[in-house]
């Protein structure tokens, strides 16, 4: 009987045994591993840095209108189309300008007749110095409505002032419109503007030397900076916000649509670029009997990282950080929580960093 009993008691150990086997284990282990949160290390100013929201701007924005009314027979362009200096955006009926001009060259023509033979007859004395100052203001008075006419005919076509891009047509076709109204908005984006609002309490503490770095960072663009170059500010505050507006110039980068409208982060440091340097949130540095040091994350793939003890070099204490004298390097990644938690060689579930 107690044969029987140690027989199944091994079977039952076997079975045990079997049921862990090694790949189980192996994956009990991978989710058991414990997660990190990191940053990733970056260069930054070595002095403060002042951010502020941007609005991207045209640099040249025009409301194209014709300077006469009347029905738009050609509609030439559509939205978000290129067009250059001196291209027709638009044209009017002009059959009644036409018209015009015509009788407009028929009264000019015989105002014209009158005045030359006048001016004959004045010489013989067979008319009045009054009769002929008469047949002058008649030729003058025709002169100028043909010049009327004649630019009126001309305005029934709209071309545009500036090479650009087409951001909106107002109108459709056929449609009826007044002098003045607006037809299209002409849009030069070659060179786009960032506005910032600067608010009163900064602006009374602003330099007037431009800042040595200015520049933009697009939310959907990441680890790209743009630099920026001062246009114009204005010296008058806003009656609502009371801010003032800074306007900065860039040069749209390669590969991306930068519209107006969209809104950027812009940064202006008083700082030049050779003295960037590393910063740290406090709490991520640590200190033993050796000196201080951080934990780092080395990705070995498949969502894990392995834990390294790095030793580091501190300098200043700013309101940033601790300045890192030596040690990191831009790209590697620090544990920013859960510092007590991990050990040097520790596996961990890891997925990337915050920068």
């Amino acid at each position: 009987m107690m044969g029987l009993v140690k027989k199944c008691l091994m079977l039952y150990g076997c079975c045990l045994l079997l049921a862990c086997s090694p790949k189980e284990q192996e994956s009990d282990q991978t989710t058991q591993l414990r997660p990190v949160r990191t940053l990733t290390v970056g260069l930054f100013h070595a002095g403060p840095v002042q951010e502020f929201p941007g609005v991207v701007d045209a640099a040249n924005t025009a409301e194209l209108s014709f300077k006469v009314s009347g029905e738009v027979t050609k509609l030439l362009v559509k939205q978000g189309q290129e067009v250059n200096k001196g291209d027709v955006i638009a044209v009017l009926d002009d059959t009644s300008y036409k018209l015009a001009f015509d009788e407009a060259q028929a009264s000019f023509d015989k105002a014209s007749a009158d005045f030359n033979r006048a001016e004959k007859l004045l010489k013989t004395g067979t008319i009045s110095q009054s009769d002929y100052d008469q047949l002058k203001l008649q030729y003058a008075s025709a002169k100028n409505k043909l010049a009327t006419a004649k630019n009126n005919l001309e305005y029934t076509t709209l071309h545009a002032s500036f090479s650009g891009v087409v951001a909106r047509t107002h109108i459709e076709q056929f449609e009826e419109v007044q002098a003045k109204q607006p037809i299209a908005t002409l849009q030069d984006i070659k060179t786009v503007n960032i506005k910032v609002n600067i608010p009163e309490s900064m602006m009374i503490t602003v330099s007037k030397d431009v800042p040595k770095q200015i520049y933009a960072e697009f939310s959907a663009i990441e680890n790209a900076r743009f630099p920026l170059t001062f246009v114009e500010v204005s010296t008058k505050a806003n009656e609502v916000t009371n801010t003032y507006e800074v306007t900065l110039a860039m040069s749209p980068p390669s590969g991306y649509n930068i519209l107006p409208g969209m809104t950027a982060r812009v940064f202006a440091s008083e700082v030049s670029a050779d003295q960037q340097a590393i910063y740290l949130p406090i709490n991520t540095v640590l200190k033993d009997d050796v000196g201080n040091y951080v934990w780092t994350v080395e990705s070995v793939g498949d969502g894990k990282g392995k834990i390294n003890k790095t030793t580091v070099t501190l300098g200043e204490m700013t309101k940033y950080g601790f300045q890192i004298i030596s040690g990191l390097s831009p790209g590697e990644q620090v544990v920013s929580a859960g510092m007590s938690k991990v050990n040097d060689g520790q596996m961990v579930k890891f997925g990337g960093g915050e920068p």
